[in-house]
């Protein structure tokens, strides 16, 4: 354990993050983080309740914080613009959205993080990424979830039709 750094708010570990569907998933609790906040990001609970704020309804400085650590590990390609975003977290939210562009780019074709995002778009920043990396509509993005399922072997009958 020495030497490693400890993760009180991430599932995530620097070993799991940077494999298979980790990196859509990071994506996934970044976004949901700021989604949850306002404007800003709050700092949160003092120090020793830190590891049980996981559940409070605004956006927390001290998950994205962790979650910033994690994004260089998850994207070795992207660790300048990773330094950046973790460097800006007391930003606007709306900024911190647009620091992620590079990320969800990478991550397009992740079903799971394009179901999150056809989830969540009525969050007008959501909608505008969602626009830009799917010009095609929301039909396509809504056909290409489904095939990337079925290639896995789930059938999700609702949007088949």
């Amino acid at each position: 354990m020495i030497g490693q750094q400890l993760f009180f708010h991430s599932p995530f570990s620097p070993h799991t993050i940077a494999k298979g569907e980790g990196p859509a998933l990071l994506l996934q609790f970044i976004l949901r983080e700021l989604i949850r906040s306002e404007e800003y990001l709050r700092e949160s609970s003092p120090p020793q309740m830190a590891p049980f704020d996981w559940a409070w309804k605004h956006g927390s400085a001290h998950k994205m914080r962790e979650y910033g650590l994690l994004l260089p590990i998850a994207f070795p390609e992207l660790a300048k613009e990773a330094t950046q975003f973790l460097n800006l977290l007391h930003s606007p939210c709306v900024e911190l959205f647009a620091l992620l562009e590079p990320f969800v780019r990478v991550t397009q074709k992740s079903e799971n993080l394009l179901y999150f995002l056809l989830k969540h778009q009525k969050s007008p920043t959501i909608k505008l990424m969602l626009d830009k990396i799917c010009p095609e509509g929301l039909d396509q993005v809504k056909i290409d979830i489904v095939l990337q399922y079925q290639k896995r072997g789930f059938y999700p009958s609702k949007w088949i039709n």
